[in-house]
């Protein structure tokens, strides 16, 4: 449960209750935090036009996207999503020990160094360490990342930030 009422899967109908039925055949259930977010039907279609927007991401493997997630949930203290993007981490291939040693500190992620250093720039930037911007977005489009790249993983990491305190605020139950 959560602090406030959302449509819950075995409540859902119509269009809810088919989109319900889609992620469960995906993901083999449907997560509290993606049944929270029901909250708001209205903002429930958006934010899974934001995920799937990522998910489909033409420049970011998933991997990156969860990384992404993860470091940002785990600096904030967003249990849930670090529980659910380190579970989906290791069923996209990525060790335990990778994961450990990336939440320890993000700089040690286990990435190649384009991917790496898009990360780190991310995460940097969401938690105020960020030095030399122009630089640094000069070396990402140098590794061959674009500016629209640069931009929506840096909105990646604003969104996640804000859901990881929204998440928390309205104590989503851990379901897995």
């Amino acid at each position: 449960m959560a602090l406030i009422n959302y449509i819950k899967r075995e409540e859902a109908t119509g269009q809810l209750a088919e989109l319900y039925k889609s992620i469960e055949e995906k993901m083999k259930f449907v997560p509290n935090v993606i049944q929270f977010h029901t909250a708001s039907p209205e903002m429930f279609g958006k934010i899974m036009s934001v995920l799937n927007h990522y998910s489909n991401h033409k420049s970011f493997n998933p991997v990156v996207v969860s990384y992404i997630r993860l470091l940002i949930s785990n600096i904030a203290g967003g249990e849930y999503c670090v529980r659910f993007q380190s579970a989906l981490l290791k069923y996209l291939g990525v060790p335990e020990s990778d994961l450990v040693a990336a939440k320890n500190d993000y700089r040690n992620i286990n990435l190649d160094n384009k991917n790496k250093t898009l990360v780190c720039f991310v995460l940097d930037q969401m938690f105020d360490k960020i030095e030399h911007t122009k630089d640094r977005i000069v070396e990402l489009k140098t590794l061959g990342w674009t500016e629209k790249d640069i931009y929506e993983a840096s909105v990646l990491g604003a969104l996640q930030k804000g859901m990881v305190q929204v998440i928390k605020t309205f104590e989503v139950e851990i379901d897995f």
